[in-house]
């Protein structure tokens, strides 16, 4: 198998939103905040989870990467040669008719 072929596309990193000494209290902020988040529009794609630390436990939470707002591309820039060809550089490119005999 090819390393493309299994390659997942990434969303923004989770957010750490509360630290708790035990699984429980972390579960009931979690249970607490999908509860809130039902049914709201604002809250659509929103996901929250439980994570152990070594010696407690966060809840984190994240948009869903299906969910996030798609950016428009970027234009791309001109290359410098044309730049330097729309100097105004009267100078150097004025035809001098005294030194024509």
């Amino acid at each position: 198998m090819k390393e493309e072929e299994n390659k997942i596309a990434e969303g923004k990193p989770w957010k750490n939103e509360a630290f708790f000494k035990t699984f429980a209290e972390a579960d009931q902020k979690r249970e607490y905040m999908l509860m809130a988040w039902d049914g709201k529009e604002e809250h659509a794609g929103r996901q929250v989870k439980v994570k152990r630390l070594s010696e407690r436990y966060v809840v984190k939470t994240r948009l869903h990467p299906l969910h996030e707002p798609v950016k428009a591309p970027k234009k791309e820039k001109k290359r410098g040669k044309n730049s330097r060809r729309n100097r105004k550089n009267s100078e150097g490119r004025m035809y001098d008719a005294s030194a024509v005999v």
